[in-house]
């Protein structure tokens, strides 16, 4: 850079491996004030996400990098500069920079836990390292591997856990794992000595000769036969940010007064309607058919379908059915929307185009919005039955279980049936479980007549 008066904002490097980094927005707008810790904007990787901060002062002049935009580590992507710097000397300084500036060759200085200087051949040193431009120390929560393994290019040694973030801390180099300096649960300062990789050649005297040299030894024995009788830790892991939604999501949804109501549906008649749909090539779910039927039992029962407000409710004209899909790392609920007016295999299509947006990861905010009434159905992992939350602005969501078959007594004869079991959990400011308890009579109803979906 030419000088302080102009600082180049650039894609920071989070990891010893990452590449590039996606803008997932900017927090600030041109012009605006930039503070020492102030968050500009918000990266993501393949692993994290989180706010770039600044480690200087000044205003923020320019935003080159573009949301939602890939862009590899030391890249352009704003400029700070003070008040009196012209646009022109801005413009001049984005024309001539080389993606070098002392701010970034420090960031990579202290990224990086490789061979120092005085290491001898064959000794490398493992660091704390230094993720974002304000971090000043990190918490080991964990080893990952032992003494003596062996390490590969990319091998994830230990976590390290900041006041932000949690990640793995990968190798640059190949050879064994030596020592384990650093203990976990303790922190460390950025750049501090917490382990030796080295060369399978190198002799356990050289390392600790090393060490001493650098005044680094090792644990003395006593230490080491302490550390190994102590309980093993547990170990952690960083809260995504789709976990993190769902906390706030499920937290504001307990503060609404709710209650269950359940009850079991004959599914007989509903399976051999599906069989015969399948036979003519047409492809319908179980939970298709739920979601159709709760669509018709709700033109009846309207006020499971309404929106509270502060003074009257919201009687929703459409009926736009969220759908719980899980994932590895939580869940999303994609809405199927004017249920009313969708045929069965309308709703099948839908449903379907929506699940397979949520796997590839392509499912935005359009596809999760406008939802009125939920459903959660976990009956295919062999769940009899279940109480869901209400999600916030909406009145009820209706927990599916599996279909199980039992013996029931009917005009004195026992009898094999097939029974679902559902239940229907509604906000109480909107609903009574005597209205509850009618819709879930009518959706009995339509699934054991399943001709009328």
């Amino acid at each position: 850079m030419s000088d302080n008066r102009i600082i180049a904002l650039t894609m920071p490097k989070w990891g010893l491996t990452m590449e590039e980094g996606t803008i997932a927005s900017w927090l600030m707008e041109e012009g605006d004030t930039v503070e020492v810790g102030s968050e500009i904007l918000e990266v993501e990787t393949d692993k994290i996400a989180q706010p770039v901060e600044s480690a200087v002062e000044g205003i923020l002049r320019r935003k080159i990098g573009e949301e939602d935009e890939e862009y590899p580590v030391q890249a352009l992507i704003g400029v700070i500069a003070a008040e009196d710097v012209t646009d022109e000397e801005i413009d001049a300084f984005i024309a001539s920079y080389g993606g070098e500036g002392a701010a970034d060759s420090e960031e990579d200085d202290d990224d990086a836990p490789a061979e120092t200087a005085a290491a001898p051949a064959g000794i490398y040193e493992l660091t704390m390292p230094k993720w974002g431009l304000t971090m000043e120390e990190g918490t080991i929560a964990s080893w990952l591997i032992d003494e003596g393994d062996e390490v590969e290019v990319g091998t994830e040694i230990m976590e390290v856990e900041t006041d932000k973030i949690a990640q793995p801390v990968e190798s640059t180099v190949a050879g064994v794992l030596r020592r384990k300096i650093g203990e976990e649960d303790e922190e460390y300062p950025v750049k501090a000595l917490i382990g030796i990789i080295a060369e399978a050649s190198v002799s356990d005297a050289e390392i600790d000769a090393y060490l001493a040299s650098r005044g680094g030894e090792a644990a003395p024995a006593d230490e080491e036969e302490e550390a190994a009788e102590a309980p093993a830790q547990p170990a952690t892991r960083a809260i995504s940010p789709m976990r993190a939604a769902i906390a706030n999501t499920v937290t504001n949804s307990w503060t609404v007064p709710q209650f269950p109501v359940t009850m079991g549906i004959e599914m007989g008649a509903a399976k051999e309607f599906r069989a015969g749909l399948k036979e003519a090539g047409k492809a319908v779910s179980m939970n298709d058919m739920v979601v159709k039927a709760c669509a018709k039992a709700i033109e009846k029962y309207p006020m499971v379908n309404a929106t509270l407000g502060d003074k009257e409710y919201g009687l929703n004209p459409e009926v736009n059915i969220a759908v719980a899909v899980g994932l590895d790392d939580g869940l999303m609920m994609p809405v199927v929307k004017g249920c009313q007016a969708l045929s069965l295999e309308e709703v099948s299509s839908a449903s379907r185009a929506l699940i397979d947006k949520v796997k590839d990861g392509t499912c935005g905010q359009a596809e999760m919005a406008g939802g009125n009434f939920a459903i959660s159905n976990l009956g295919m992992l062999g769940v009899d039955q279940f109480v869901a939350l209400v999600p916030p602005g909406m009145t009820a969501i209706l927990a599916v279980g599996g279909i199980k078959d039992e013996v029931v007594v009917k005009d004195g004869n026992m009898v094999p049936v097939s029974t679902m079991k559902v239940t229907l959990v509604a906000d109480h400011r909107v609903v009574d479980g005597l209205y509850s308890a009618q819709f879930l009579v009518e959706l009995k109803r339509l699934l054991e007549n399943p001709e009328e979906l």
